[in-house]
């Protein structure tokens, strides 16, 4: 855990460059952000991230190169009051598409699994000037540990199909691909302690 550290608010502006950049190309994103789409990132991420750094979920390398949204078991929820402080993000990034970006966002609630308790991995990035390094792979897979060290599994979705192979290195499989509308699929994937392949 030496290597990776739990961010503050003063980190907050880096990291969400951080996942702007890394999301900027994401073909969900890209569906619901069709112009501006790194400036509105930008924006969306740095209200995500402060209110997720408030409460101890938001994780970056030594360098602030990744960010990674780590909910503990129990916390994955949205509660109204965070529906309600974040919505002007929310309004500012979806403009018209917003009832997509919202009824996406519900679809998700409705399908996160609640039981077993469970790790939730809300949003990782790596910045696109150290993609390559091992710096992704670095926070993950400490954060990871922390889940393996509880007996939990990990739970998560991924935007994109290029990452699934990331993903399923650190030990996740595919529950399940899923769609809202029009939009590209989405993967909903899952992780038992310690990597071990589900049971039958």
């Amino acid at each position: 855990m030496a290597d990776i550290v739990r961010a503050t608010r003063a980190d907050v502006h880096a990291l969400a460059d951080v996942l702007a950049d890394a999301y900027e190309d994401d073909p969900i994103w890209e569906w619901l952000v069709p112009a501006d789409r790194v400036p509105k990132l930008r924006r969306f991420f740095r209200d995500l991230l402060a209110m997720n750094a408030d409460r101890g979920r938001l994780w970056t390398d030594i360098d602030r190169t990744v960010a990674a949204v780590w909910c503990p078991p129990g916390q994955w929820k949205v509660g109204t009051g965070d529906i309600v402080r974040n919505f002007p993000a929310l309004v500012r990034t979806g403009r018209t598409r917003l009832p997509l970006l919202l009824g996406m966002l519900q679809t998700m609630e409705r399908k996160h699994p609640v039981e077993p308790e469970h790790y939730y991995l809300e949003f990782i990035g790596t910045h696109s000037s150290a993609r390559g390094t091992g710096r992704g792979t670095l926070v993950l897979g400490a954060l990871l540990d922390q889940a393996d060290a509880a007996g939990l599994p990990a739970y998560l979705e991924s935007s994109n199909e290029r990452n699934l192979t990331f993903y399923k290195r650190h030990g996740f499989t595919v529950a399940e691909e899923m769609t809202y509308r029009s939009s590209p699929p989405m993967w909903r994937m899952w992780r038992e302690p310690d990597g071990k392949p589900p049971a039958a």
